[in-house]
C-alpha cells in the first residue's frame, strides 16, 4: 500500500490534527508508529507542512499537518470559525448558519462561507435545513423558558408542577434536559417571566439573538376547576 498517498489524500481538503489522522488510520491501515514514520518523511521532503499550536477551547498544544498551499487555513480567522462553531452548538443545539459563524466570528459573510466550507471536515460543519432551524429554536425557547420556571420555582427540576404541565417532556427527555443545562450553563441567557411564569416579560438581547425573534411560549398552564357552593355561592378550586 502506498502509505504516503493516502495520507496526503486526507489532507488534500485541509489542515488535520494528527489524531484526527490517527483516528482514520490506525490501526486499520496502518499502525500509529508507521503513520507517524510517514508524517515525518512527508515533512522532509516538503510535501506537507507540520504546524503545532496551543488550543484555546481544549487546552494545550495540538499537532497539525497540511498541504503547503494550506498554511493559511490555520490563521487567525480559521481558528475563528472553529471556536464560533463549538461555542454557538450548545446555544443554539444544531450547527450554526454562515451568517451566524461571521457575526461570533467577527468575519463577513462570505469569509465565514469561504472558511466553513473548507473546513468542514475539521469542524464537523453542515449547513443547517431551514426546517432544522425552525425545529430547534422551538426546543431552545421552551428549554429556555423551563429553565426560568425552574428558577422562579413555577417547576421543580424533575419537570412536575401545580401550574403547568411538563409531562410529555419528561418522556422525551429532551426539553427538560436542556433546561437544567442551560439553568446550569448560561443562567444569563434566561427570559424574566411574569410573576404567575406563564408569559416572558423580557429576553436578554443575547437570547434574541440565537433565538432570531422574541419566542412565544407554548401554553403549558394546567387548566383550574371550580366547583361553586350552592349554600353560599362561593367558588372552591
Amino acid at each position: 500500500m502506498d502509505y504516503a498517498k493516502t495520507t496526503l489524500n486526507l489532507l488534500k481538503d485541509g489542515p488535520k490534527r494528527r489524531q484526527w489522522l490517527v483516528n482514520q488510520l490506525s490501526p486499520r491501515i496502518m499502525s500509529e508508529r508507521k503513520l507517524d514514520k510517514t508524517l515525518k518523511e512527508l515533512v522532509e521532503e516538503g510535501k506537507i507542512v507540520k504546524h503545532s499550536k496551543t488550543s484555546e477551547e481544549k487546552g494545550g498544544w495540538e499537532t497539525w499537518y497540511m498541504l503547503p498551499d494550506h498554511r493559511y487555513l490555520l490563521e487567525v480567522d480559521a481558528q475563528k470559525i472553529d471556536g464560533a462553531i463549538e461555542r454557538l452548538k450548545p446555544l443554539l443545539l444544531r450547527m450554526p448558519t454562515v451568517e451566524e459563524i461571521a457575526v461570533e466570528a467577527g468575519i463577513t459573510p462570505t469569509e465565514a462561507e469561504q472558511l466553513s466550507y473548507r473546513l468542514a471536515t475539521q469542524t464537523g460543519w453542515y449547513k443547517p435545513t431551514r426546517k432544522l432551524i425552525e425545529q430547534t429554536k422551538t426546543i431552545l425557547g421552551e428549554a429556555l423558558v423551563c429553565a426560568a420556571r425552574i428558577r422562579d420555582r413555577h417547576v421543580d427540576e424533575n419537570g412536575k408542577s401545580k401550574d403547568f404541565i411538563y409531562e410529555q417532556d419528561l418522556e422525551d427527555d429532551n426539553i427538560l434536559k436542556e433546561a437544567k443545562r442551560f439553568l446550569k450553563d448560561y443562567p444569563s441567557l434566561l427570559p424574566e417571566l411574569s410573576k404567575d411564569g406563564d408569559e416572558v416579560v423580557e429576553w436578554p438581547s443575547n437570547t434574541l439573538r440565537l433565538l432570531g425573534e422574541n419566542y412565544s411560549p407554548i401554553g403549558r398552564q394546567r387548566p383550574n376547576f371550580f366547583a361553586i357552593n350552592r349554600g353560599t355561592g362561593e367558588r372552591t378550586i
